[in-house]
Formats: C-alpha cells, sequence, structure tokens
C-alpha cells in the first residue's frame, strides 16, 4: 500500500476537520469526510535488459470516504472506504484499496477490513521513506479478511495484533480447499519522546505462492501459424513460513535515524515454482528536516540464501510550498542483473 494511502487512513481514522475537503454534521456526534489525493510522476526505469524507459505514470491516486458516530463517552463507531485510480490510463481503472469497520475508545480500537498490516506498520515503514524510489520489504501476507487490535498508549508502550481469515479458493491446491486458513501478526514496542523500538512477528500462514506453474502447448493454426494456447491454470498453495523484525528510531532536532533487521523464512519453499527463499534483510534510513521540506536516503543490505546479496540506495529531497502539496526528487539503485529496477524521477502528492 502506498504512502498516500496509508496517510489517507490516519486521516479517515482522526476525521480532522482541515484535512477533509467536505464534512459535515448529519447529527450532532456524526462526522462524514471526503479526501482524496493524486499522485504524478516522470520517472526513468531500467528494464530487465537494461535500456532506461522514461514514462509519465500515476502512482496510485484515491479518493476515500469516512464517518464516525460517538455512541458514547467511551465508545466511537467509524468506517472509511478508498478507492484507488490511475489518473494517467487511457482506459482508467477504480478499484478498492483499502477499508475497514471498526470501534475505538479509551481502550484502544478494533476494525475488521483490508488496511495496512500491523507487522508493516511498525517494523516496515520505520526505514522506508521514498514515494517512487523505495527500497524492497519482507514477505508478508495480503492485507485484506483482517481483523485487528491497537491498544492504547501505557506509558510509552502500545501494541497492536490481527489475524486474517482466508476461505476455501479455486486456485488453491485441493488440500487447501473447503478450509479456512487463519494468519496471525502481532507487533509492538515502546515510543519515548525523541526513540523508539519495536518488534514484529508475521506467521505468512496465508500467504499463497504458485505451487504448479501454468502450462501452455503450441498448436499450428490453419494458416500455419503457430497458437500457443493455456492447457492448465497455475495452482496456488499456502506457503509455511513466517517474517519477524526488529526496528528502532533516534531522532536530534531537525535528524532522525532509524533501522531495522528482519528475517523471513519458509519451512516448505521447495515445494514452490517461484523459488521462495529465506531472506535476511539489514536497513538503515535517515532524513533531515529543513523547515519547509526535508533530505532522506535508505540504505539496505539484502541476503538471501540462494542467490548473490544485493546493496539497495535510495536519495530523495521534498518540498512543500503548501500543507497539503509535496514536490519530491528521488533515485533509487537497487543491484539487480542489469541494474532492472534503478530510477530516477520527480512526482508531486497533492491531498485535500
Amino acid at each position: 500500500m502506498n504512502k498516500l494511502a496509508s496517510s489517507a487512513l490516519v486521516l479517515a481514522a482522526a476525521m480532522a476537520p482541515a484535512t477533509q475537503a467536505m464534512e459535515f454534521e448529519p447529527t450532532d456526534n456524526t462526522s462524514v469526510g471526503v479526501y482524496a489525493g493524486f499522485e504524478p510522476s516522470v520517472k526513468s526505469v531500467t528494464n530487465g535488459n537494461g535500456n532506461s524507459e522514461t514514462d509519465y505514470t500515476d502512482e496510485g491516486s484515491i479518493i476515500g470516504m469516512s464517518g464516525e458516530t460517538r455512541i458514547n463517552s467511551n465508545l466511537t463507531v467509524f468506517a472509511f472506504g478508498e478507492f484507488e485510480f490511475l489518473s494517467d490510463d487511457t482506459s482508467p481503472s477504480f478499484t478498492f484499496d483499502e477499508g475497514a469497520f471498526g470501534f475505538k475508545g479509551d481502550w484502544g480500537k478494533i476494525q475488521g477490513g483490508g488496511f495496512d498490516s500491523v507487522y508493516e506498520d511498525l517494523i516496515v515503514d520505520a526505514t522506508e521513506i521514498a514515494e517512487i524510489a523505495e527500497i524492497s520489504d519482507e514477505t508478508l501476507a495480503e492485507e485484506d479478511n483482517l481483523i485487528a487490535y491497537y491498544s492504547p498508549n501505557f506509558n510509552g508502550f502500545s501494541f497492536r495484533t490481527q489475524v486474517r481469515f482466508v476461505g476455501d479458493g479455486d486456485d488453491l491446491a485441493e488440500d487447501s480447499q473447503d478450509n479456512t486458513e487463519l494468519g496471525f501478526a502481532l507487533a509492538g514496542g515502546y515510543t519515548a519522546e525523541n526513540w523508539g523500538i519495536y518488534a514484529g512477528y508475521d506467521d505468512l500462514a496465508t500467504n499463497p505462492a504458485t505451487e504448479e506453474a501454468a502450462q501452455f502447448a503450441t498448436l499450428t493454426g490453419t494458416g500455419g501459424q503457430q497458437i500457443e494456447v493455456k492447457t492448465a491454470d497455475a495452482v496456488n498453495q499456502f506457503v509455511d513460513g513466517e517474517t519477524y523484525g526488529l526496528a528502532g528510531t533516534f531522532s536530534v532536532g531537525p535528524a532522525q535515524l532509524a533501522a531495522k533487521y528482519a528475517e523471513t523464512n519458509f519451512d516448505n519453499a521447495d515445494e514452490f515454482d517461484d523459488a521462495l527463499q529465506d531472506t535476511t534483510r539489514v536497513a538503515l534510513r535517515g532524513k533531515f528536516n529543513y523547515g519547509p521540506g526535508k533530505l532522506y536516503a535508505a540504505a539496505q543490505e539484502v541476503d538471501p540464501d540462494n542467490a548473490d546479496d544485493r546493496t539497495e540506495f535510495t536519495v530523495g529531497a521534498d518540498y512543500k510550498p503548501v500543507s497539503n502539496l509535496k514536490l519530491y526528487s528521488e533515485a533509487g539503485w537497487f543491484d539487480r542483473d542489469n541494474d532492472a529496477g534503478d530510477l530516477v524521477g520527480v512526482g508531486a502528492i497533492y491531498e485535500f
């Protein structure tokens, strides 16, 4: 999920009047809001052949709706829904991105739907900072069919946990059908005035991968042409594994540093055609706020078990002429074959 969607989720939960394009009070205890964000960019990306291609694109613009009703002094019901669209597409898409229904109060918050996992909130996001030149992150289960609980702050300590439900599916292997798979994640830590330390775990139990690849056959057409025809769909199976990580942040004045250590392990990786690999990630991120914007950079060492290590770098700078408009420039180098994925680009994020 992109950072625009993540920030909009926070807006929806908080229902801050200053950030809503429209807000009104159907009753004394109910607020409704509509918000949107546009995220155009121009970037030059190196493809798998080592050639650079420059495109104008949309990084995932959104439109969202939110509402909340205060039931009593310690119970509020809320809901939000966000839809993503591509403003640069000649055949524009408009698809559901995230949403939830839940309750909150002094006791914390519980919500169900599709949204960022609790592991991503505290561990992955600690060292991710770029908009288009982001370093890679751990393998996590899909972020839908979730029920999550977020605790209140206990003198700096807090935690959050989630369960993911996945029912039977036509594209799953036979022994995964007609059963409900449950996935579990937990994250928490301590946040002080200028530092924080966090730990997280995701059991990957509902993360599907390809067990048997799709099969194709080449036929000869009536005109002698060769035609490739799919004879069997790919078959997916749930993986067996886990992701766990540690993250910390430290700030001094306008500068902030963050670090992450993460392990992803697969107990049944050899059963899959997509070559899942146990992987270790060690990342460091820094940023410096200079008033109307910030300078930032991140570096990460990626160590797969059965492939070469690689070192990823990203650097960037942004500027906010007004509070709801951000302009940025970024570059990323990811140490892949033929420099695949390396990029430079500029973009904007406009929210209202």
